[in-house]
């Protein structure tokens, strides 16, 4: 059938999404085949998944904008043993409305005369994006969702971040059962926990969502709420200063940025255009005697950022002097620096090195001597020379190395945190360290105390 025409037809309430060709059970030699439909249909209750409407009070495709380009799952399979009789991922650019889903080319397919489960399942890019689920071995999609009894998708998503990646939100989705050969429409009632997603301010202004995590470089732990109000957390790049220095001039990052009064603790902020190159987070904090900055390369896929930013408590900065014998930070800063592995586990006896070929030194675990003959369990290392604009590289025996996403280095008066992440997994004893993208097992907005108030 005609996109066009289903979705005009749709527009009151449910668009048909395409036919499938049923291949009915009958004599030998005979063809009973037929087709059916899916349609969509919109959940008016519970609360939590209900859908929108027009301002007239209909349910319709109508209600959901769609600004944003958006993934969908459609699968069918055996309602006894779960085996897939179809499924395919579709993607859906940012333009109109739900209706959109009245456009899916789903081919004929024959499909056993029994009892399925039909489902439909919409997640935006950027959430796709944002959940750091791993789509590398599948069309696009996640393959699965889970639904409660009543067809709506079970939101199962990790609230603490502890375990991540988290599960992708679906912006709508359902599941229905249909007893195929019975009629020739299997009607689908989607929830819409997340429809939101599909019209977010970032999508409708072009602008991109930046989303930062402030963590404990000992723990990778987010800082804890009660420091949040005390924080000062701002996006952006130093610039030149004196001959091959680097400074902070707030004129070159964003104002403060906003973070979020419940869930995860994240600081937010739209930015009117995407990043390229190079780009930094720095977070200062009352009682803490130098702020610290963090960068990385940029990359916002889906019209959302997400990065991690960390604060080096005051407690850690005076292990850190005192192991250099000094009494102040450097004018020039000082580089603090963790190789983990793909999991995000400390890796013990790691190299370190620079395109710049800074000199590299590594701490013990706690802090108290110095060596060079490559990390200690918790993958501390230190560099005092080593300049902004270095990539930095790690190896150990095996052949890993980094996945030469790290960045940074010297910037005036401040203490840069460089995480080397390998690119794949080391056999380490566990450190304590919750792994970058984790909370350390410890809660939503919680972690390792900072160091700010530490003893």
């Amino acid at each position: 059938m005609s996109g066009r025409s289903s979705q005009a037809a749709g527009r009151g309430a449910a668009p048909l999404l395409a036919a499938l060709i049923v291949a009915t059970v009958g004599a030998a030699g005979c063809d009973d085949s037929v087709r059916f439909r899916l349609r969509v249909q919109w959940a008016r209750s519970p609360g939590a998944q209900a859908c929108p409407t027009l301002s007239d009070g209909s349910y319709t495709c109508a209600a959901i904008p769609l600004t944003c380009d958006a993934r969908v799952r459609v699968r069918i399979l055996d309602a006894a043993s779960g085996q897939p009789y179809y499924s395919e991922c579709f993607s859906i650019r940012d333009n109109g409305d739900a209706c959109q889903l009245a456009d899916l080319a789903i081919e004929p397919r024959a499909i056993p005369n029994e009892m399925v489960r039909v489902q439909v399942i919409v997640w935006t890019v950027a959430e796709l994006a944002r959940s750091g689920v791993d789509l590398s071995q599948t069309d696009g999609c996640p393959v699965t969702t889970e639904f409660t009894g009543d067809g709506l998708p079970r939101l199962v998503s990790d609230p603490t971040g502890a375990n991540p990646p988290d599960l992708p939100v679906p912006a709508l989705g359902g599941e229905a059962y249909f007893d195929v050969g019975k009629s020739p429409v299997a009607t689908v009632t989607l929830g819409c926990p997340g429809w939101d997603q599909l019209d977010a301010p970032a999508c409708r202004n072009s602008t991109v969502l930046l989303e930062a995590t402030i963590r404990d470089p000992r723990t990778f732990g987010s800082v804890l709420r009660t420091q949040a109000e005390d924080m000062e957390v701002r996006f952006g790049v130093p610039v030149p200063g004196a001959p091959d220095r680097f400074r902070v001039d707030l004129d070159a990052f964003s104002p403060a940025l906003a973070y979020t009064s419940s869930g995860p603790l994240v600081w937010q902020a739209n930015l009117e255009e995407a990043p390229t190159g190079t780009r930094c987070l720095r977070v200062a904090a009352q009682g803490v005697a130098a702020p610290t900055i963090a960068c990385f390369p940029t990359s916002a896929g889906g019209g959302r950022l997400r990065v991690d930013g960390f604060l080096v408590g005051r407690v850690m900065l005076r292990d850190l002097l005192d192991l250099q014998s000094l009494f102040d930070l450097p004018e020039e800063g000082m580089v603090i620096g963790v190789v983990v592995d793909a999991t995000g586990q400390p890796v013990r006896g790691a190299m370190v090195s620079t395109t710049d070929g800074a000199l590299v030194v590594y701490p013990d675990d706690n802090l108290q001597t110095v060596g060079f003959a490559g990390t200690d369990g918790k993958g501390y290392f230190l560099s005092s020379d080593a300049g902004f604009e270095s990539v930095w590289q790690a190896a150990v025996p095996g052949g890993l190395t980094g996945d030469g996403e790290a960045r940074g280095g010297l910037v005036d008066n401040h203490v840069s945190v460089v995480v080397i992440r390998l690119t794949g997994v080391v056999s380490t004893v566990d450190a304590g360290l919750g792994g970058p993208g984790a909370d350390a097992g410890v809660g939503s907005d919680a972690g390792h105390d900072a160091g700010i108030d530490g003893p």
